[in-house]
């Protein structure tokens, strides 16, 4: 299914119920299946573009409902469902028996449930008094009666394009915590941890054996999948390895997956994503968003409009634009088609760009998350809290007892804190309109992950070595890197690389706001004419900002606060 909205039926006041389906149908969730549990009601809303059979009950009123993509022992849909409700306990928690980033919500012998993926990827939103919980940001925060800022998350998203934690921009709406499971009984939501388990320590098999390894894991989690949907699945080619990969799975696994490509004629994806095509003769669908014809007046501002409620609210990539981004979801998501994505495939690759070694968290946030210039932040902002927060956020996202990571913690951090908080985001606004997975975001692969020597995964060697595994034919053609995958690195793209992995963490701490300094910035035609921004002039400096895509997100925290009349 969609969405799902579960609250308490004497802890909630009836308006405010209301208030979080009507921005549900704004959002394109209607026609609700309805269960319940004693005084808690649960609403399960079909997929918007291709439905699937998501609820199961039993003759004893015991049920199982999923939001997102729910994948279970390689089961699928109904057959999943059934086979979970059979097998679930709520003292067991398998997280290796499951693909997908989903929500369950579960009613065995008179008892609730609530469990999302073993990443715990798929957010669930609760509202200000912890009686509604929700896929949806907008529906939990319509159905708070108070809303204040969250200065910390403001900055977040719109440094880093999405939100950490537990945190919302709205004190008062927060997530549920994504290493949990939950009891949900009379006095609320009663957590318990999940059962996952890494070993951070790297693994003595040598190179070809673990590629091997990884390959049977990709073909396992994909074949399930292909042998429901056969050709009726979507895929993106570009460039670069993740892409690749995917395809490669998808015909080795038998399906004929329909493919596409996004850019103009002259970028680098497109080029070799037609190339390859060519090749290996087979359709390629070339997609233009610059094409989109440019929108003015009640045309753009619906437009906006629709892309605010389709993306739930704060998407990373802004919610300005002239509908292309909405209507190319849509098109992917039509007619009962798997949408497959390329997320997470840089488990399998130096991610961070550091070397062999221990890093601190701070050096992590050096690295990675300092992309901002204190010289565009009112006088409110604080540096040192800002990243006091993050840290922590980082810390608890890896259960680490220290400060001090070593390499292995390091590329933990990717899946437990990038893919989980920032890729899988986007998830729940794919899955509301059809089937839509993130083969790489499992947790049998990423804990294999953990375990490849960081020497094998720099320069994108054991991915590449993946991809010939799976197709040999598609590894031989050249990638936008300038060479292809079944060859050696070119030294001078080691010399690069190695470059990037030796510099200073605290030389790339400053990297962006130097290179922000020496803009000049060119306002692209979605963010013409933008320029009330009474709420969010109070954390920065508009016209200070020379960075389109953080002025797009700025811009759509404003939509954001004046919808909601804050």
């Amino acid at each position: 299914m969609g969405d799902f909205l579960l609250y308490h039926k004497d802890r909630i006041a009836e308006g405010a119920v209301q208030n979080a389906l009507s921005s549900l149908a704004r959002q394109g969730s209607v026609n609700p299946r309805l269960a319940g549990h004693h005084s808690y009601a649960i609403q399960f809303f079909p997929k918007q573009k291709s439905p699937l059979d998501n609820f199961f009950e039993d003759e004893q009123g015991n049920f199982c409902g999923s939001s997102g993509c729910f994948i279970y022992k390689g089961r699928m849909g109904k057959d999943a469902l059934t086979c979970f409700l059979a097998d679930f306990s709520p003292d067991r928690y398998e997280p290796g028996d499951f693909s997908g980033l989903f929500t369950l919500i579960i009613r065995k012998n008179d008892r609730l449930h609530l469990i999302t993926d073993p990443m715990g990827g798929n957010r669930v939103y609760q509202n200000d008094t912890k009686s509604l919980w929700s896929s949806s940001f907008l529906s939990a925060a319509a159905a708070s009666d108070h809303l204040t800022p969250n200065p910390q998350a403001i900055y977040e998203y719109a440094f880093q394009e999405t939100t950490y934690g537990r945190d919302t921009v709205f004190k008062e709406v927060t997530c549920l915590d994504s290493l949990k499971i939950f009891e949900v009984t009379p006095d609320g939501l009663k957590p318990r941890p999940k059962n996952l388990t890494f070993d951070f320590s790297p693994s003595s098999a040598a190179g070809p054996q673990l590629v091997e390894e990884a390959a049977a894991l990709l073909r396992e989690g994909v074949r399930p999948v292909a042998n429901v949907f056969g050709d009726k699945i979507r895929t993106a080619l570009s460039g670069g390895y993740d892409s690749r990969l995917m395809l490669a799975l998808l015909q080795d696994s038998g399906s004929r997956p329909q493919v596409y490509v996004y850019g103009p004629d002259d970028s680098p994806d497109v080029k070799v994503a037609k190339n390859i095509s060519a090749g290996a003769d087979f359709p390629l669908h070339h997609i233009n968003k610059a094409d989109y014809p440019r929108l003015s007046g009640a045309e753009y501002a619906a437009a906006i409009e629709d892309n605010f409620h389709g993306l739930d609210g704060l998407p990373g990539e802004g919610i300005f634009d002239f509908g292309a981004n909405m209507d190319t979801r849509r098109q992917r998501a039509d007619h009962g088609h798997m949408v497959f994505n390329g997320g997470g495939g840089e488990i399998f690759r130096n991610f961070f760009y550091l070397p062999q070694g221990r890093f601190t968290i701070n050096n992590l946030i050096n690295c990675f998350y300092s992309r901002y210039s204190t010289s565009i932040c009112q006088d409110g902002f604080n540096e040192g809290d800002y990243r006091d927060a993050l840290h922590d956020k980082i810390r608890a996202a890896l259960g680490a007892s220290s400060d001090l990571l070593n390499r292995e913690q390091v590329e933990y951090a990717y899946p437990a804190f990038r893919l989980r908080y920032w890729t899988a985001r986007d998830n729940n606004n794919n899955t509301r309109l059809g089937p839509y997975l993130t083969p790489f975001i499992s947790y049998p692969l990423i804990r294999l992950a953990l375990t490849i020597p960081l020497a094998h995964k720099n320069h994108g060697v054991f991915q590449a070595a993946v991809i010939k595994a799976i197709s040999p034919e598609l590894a031989a053609y050249p990638s936008d890197y300038g060479y292809a995958f079944d060859e050696p690195v070119p030294l001078k793209v080691k010399i690069k690389n190695y470059l990037t992995y030796y510099r200073p963490t605290i030389l790339r701490r400053y990297s962006y706001a130097i290179q922000h300094r020496m803009r000049n910035l060119t306002l692209p035609d979605t963010l013409t004419g933008q320029y009330k921004n009474p709420h969010m002039s109070r954390y920065f400096k508009l016209d200070e900002i020379k960075d389109a895509g953080l002025l797009g997100r700025i811009y759509t925290l404003e939509y954001l606060f004046t919808y909601f009349g804050i």
